[in-house]
């Protein structure tokens, strides 16, 4: 029993800043949990270090615990009013929680102390953005852009608040998006934007494989899903598939589906460039899908190149798009790309893809409004 005393006198006895340092090193690479614990007992040591006070701050944010975030914040702010990582961070939980009139008073006030911190213009723009002040939020976009011209974040929103169309989003832009929403992706999709792809796809395969013209297949024998998340696709199609692999940009998404080992195997990359490169995944499948994915990307004709080279002959490739009147594709003010049947219609054809089906559909919920989009089956026209 002593000898646990004496270990456990020994770690309280380290240096405060020492104690920092490992925090801060928790922090970094987002084990937040450890570190909410590390600065809290820093705190009782040492209630005036203002590293710990935000770097707890930091913690709880990371965790998507904003009302902690936010309470912690104020209280660090009452005693260092003028402290930079302070009033950033409780302007982006601010603007997490949609009090957006507040959070730019904060951003605002953070500029004023900090004047170089480039990432926070774009958060700032989209903040103002919210509030309908176009003219100050194309001023923080391009003041972002400015100082970072290829910040593919502020690019993209400031294209999409504009209204001009682009070939696709950033890639560091999705990656960045998805990385920030993943822990909270599948709740806010399925209770609160009533997402139900992956059910459909689900729906339109168990159509086809019980059709008696198509080949009496009953189950596809590999299948690839096209910017998978965390795997709801795979999940919802389980079943009419033996062996699943999955494909997308974001670490955070591609650990979620991992994690729930939800994929025979997942790569993390951009599907055109996984879908051009034979040497990695399978150099066929039966099955390719993308549920809510291809909203990214604008031009699709490379995704459909790159299909057309990794489905089997009579392979399937089934997906969703947000709905376009007419033209053939374009960018969105909510940063996504819609797109024309007629647009869709000629990729078909150009890439030798045979229309199987193409269904309206509301894909989720944007609050009140609902979603348009259309949901396609494409067979190959046994091409191998």
């Amino acid at each position: 029993m002593r000898k646990v005393e004496t270990k456990t006198e020994g770690r309280s006895s380290r240096p405060v800043k020492e104690l920092l340092s490992i925090a801060q090193v928790s922090l970094e690479e987002e084990d937040y949990g450890s570190s909410v614990f590390q600065f809290l007992n820093i705190l009782k040591r040492d209630p005036n270090s203002a590293v710990a006070r935000f770097g707890l701050g930091d913690a709880y944010f990371g965790l998507a615990d904003y009302e902690s975030a936010e309470s912690t914040y104020r209280f660090g702010l009452e005693m260092y009013p003028n402290n930079s990582d302070g009033l950033f961070g409780l302007a982006a939980t601010l603007r997490i929680i949609e009090s957006y009139d507040e959070a730019i008073e904060f951003y605002e006030r953070g500029f004023d102390v900090e004047p170089s911190r480039t990432a926070a213009y774009w958060e700032l723009a989209y903040t103002r953005e919210m509030t309908g002040d176009k003219i100050g939020a194309e001023w923080a976009y391009r003041k972002c852009l400015e100082k970072d011209p290829n910040h593919g974040m502020a690019k993209h929103l400031l294209a999409s608040m504009l209204g001009t169309t682009t070939d696709r989003a950033p890639d560091d832009y999705v990656r960045d998006l998805f990385d920030d929403y993943a822990d909270s992706f599948e709740q806010d999709l399925l209770n609160d934007l009533n997402y139900v792809v992956p059910t459909l796809i689900r729906k339109e395969l168990k159509k086809i494989t019980r059709s008696p013209n198509f080949q009496k297949i009953c189950r596809f024998s590999s299948a690839l899903d096209l910017g998978c998340g965390t795997g709801l696709v795979s999940e919802a199609i389980k079943g009419l598939v033996t062996k699943t692999d999955g494909v997308d940009l974001s670490e955070k998404m591609v650990k979620v589906a991992f994690e729930h080992q939800r994929y025979d195997n997942i790569y993390l990359q951009e599907m055109t460039t996984f879908l051009l490169d034979r040497t990695v995944g399978k150099p066929k499948y039966d099955l390719i899908v993308s549920g809510d994915a291809l909203v990214y990307l604008g031009d699709l004709r490379s995704v459909f190149n790159g299909v057309s080279k990794r489905l089997s002959g009579k392979g399937v490739f089934c997906f969703s798009v947000e709905k376009l009147r007419s033209g053939s594709f374009s960018l969105c003010p909510t940063g996504r790309y819609a797109h024309s049947d007629g647009y869709i219609r000629d990729l078909s054809r150009t890439f030798g893809f045979e229309l199987l089906a193409a269904r309206d559909i509301v894909p989720r919920m944007d609050g009140s409004l609902k979603i348009r989009g259309r949901l396609y089956l494409l067979s190959l026209n046994g091409k191998s």
